[in-house]
């Protein structure tokens, strides 16, 4: 059998850690395969031909993106002439839908497409819904109710389940963690962490409300430490100019490569949405939802939005189980207080646990990247024996 060709395209940082977990179950399946395409780090290691580092430029909101609408421009140009000479077996497009349903649409069909990490359809309408129809051959989706919408819709979609289940484990021990953060003070103090994602403007805008919420809890709770997750593809200059900005008076870790441990050396946090939702939720550690973007995204995704949640942990559980905070619904006293609650109050905590077990279910058994490289194998066999076809 000749060497497969697969193009992919990643522009996120978690569609960078998904896809290089994709390509290194695709290797076991096609050890000669040659990977191009646009990717970051994570990818890069593991085996792909970087065209640009695209997670790098991550934003948040179309004014973000408009920003840098000719740089993204570029970067589209060069993924399709690379595409029609580098001629792929499949093109694997990851999350990222401004783009990669764009790229689809442009491709035509040229090249067998498949979409791993479905868009947002079930909160953006039947737009996407007809224009996934008519570009994308196959779809590989985490969520059962994603399957049962594409299968509704007539188009060809195969259940994995979420990469993240069975993974989601610290490197070591709750008390050996705290130990070497927290040293002798790790039975007397409560931990809170903070992530406020991982695009530039994301921590722009949301970090430094975590810190007045931090600012709040501190000044009434003199036993509180803070660790702050730092996301890999962003320069610790960002960090720290808000912090100083922020006018800090009490101590804050400053952490990186240590998301889960982060969690599971917590008592509560702050997440930005995302998928680090689905992160803490897997860890079981009661957390507030962020969500802020330009007032202009805002109003128009407000007006296009379809389901009542933000947070991908609320939308799989299909009702709110953790407290969202949006825009200008971010008041200070307000998460302090639900922070406090949630620190001192064992019930409540023992109730938002018990509802995070029930989402962790939903994300099906571990192994999902291995089912999704299968899914792929058997989309390339199926083209084979019908060139024609295109779908399966």
């Amino acid at each position: 059998m000749p060497s497969k060709k697969i193009f992919l395209i990643a522009g996120e940082a978690s569609g960078d850690f998904h896809g290089a977990h994709l390509v290194t179950a695709l290797k076991k399946i096609f050890p000669s395969a040659q990977f191009r395409g646009l990717g970051g780090a994570q990818m890069k290691e593991a085996g792909v031909e970087i065209l640009y580092d695209l997670p790098k430029e991550a934003v948040l909101g179309l004014g973000d993106v408009l920003k840098k609408y000719f740089l993204f421009q570029k970067i589209f140009n060069l993924a399709f002439r690379d595409v029609q000479k580098f001629a792929p077996d499949a093109i694997i497009l990851i999350d990222y839908p401004g783009f990669n349903l764009r790229f689809a649409k442009k491709i035509k069909l040229k090249f067998p497409v498949l979409y791993y990490i479905s868009p947002q359809v079930w909160a953006w309408g039947k737009n996407r819904l007809e224009s996934i129809k008519r570009t994308v051959s196959h779809m590989i989706v985490f969520f059962d109710f994603e399957e049962a919408l594409y299968k509704k819709e007539g188009i060809p979609v195969t259940w994995v389940g979420h990469p993240l289940a069975g993974h989601v484990k610290p490197s070591r021990s709750r008390n050996e963690l705290r130990n070497t953060w927290l040293g002798t003070k790790n039975s007397e103090v409560k931990a809170i962490a903070l992530f406020p994602g991982s695009r530039k403007t994301e921590v722009e805008r949301i970090l430094p409300e975590m810190l007045e919420v931090s600012k709040r809890i501190s000044a009434s709770r003199g036993t509180t430490v803070f660790f702050l997750g730092e996301s890999n593809t962003l320069p610790e200059s960002l960090y720290s100019k808000i912090l100083t900005q922020a006018n800090i008076s009490f101590e804050i870790k400053r952490l990186r490569n240590s998301v889960y441990d982060i969690f599971f050396a917590s008592d509560f946090a702050m997440v930005s949405s995302g998928t680090a939702t689905l992160e803490a939720a897997l860890t079981s550690i009661p957390f507030v939802i962020f969500y802020k973007t330009a007032w202009s995204t805002f109003f128009l995704g407000r007006r296009l939005i379809q389901i009542p949640y933000i947070g991908l942990v609320n939308v799989v559980a299909q009702r709110k189980i953790v407290p969202e905070f949006i825009q200008q619904e971010i008041k200070t006293e307000t998460i302090a207080h639900e922070a406090k609650y949630l620190l001192d109050h064992q019930d409540l905590r023992e109730r938002m646990i018990l509802a995070l077990k029930e989402v962790e279910q939903k994300l099906g058994p571990s192994g999902a990247e291995t089912r999704a490289a299968e899914a792929v194998a058997h989309f390339l066999e199926a083209c084979h024996s019908d060139p024609v076809g295109g779908r399966i």
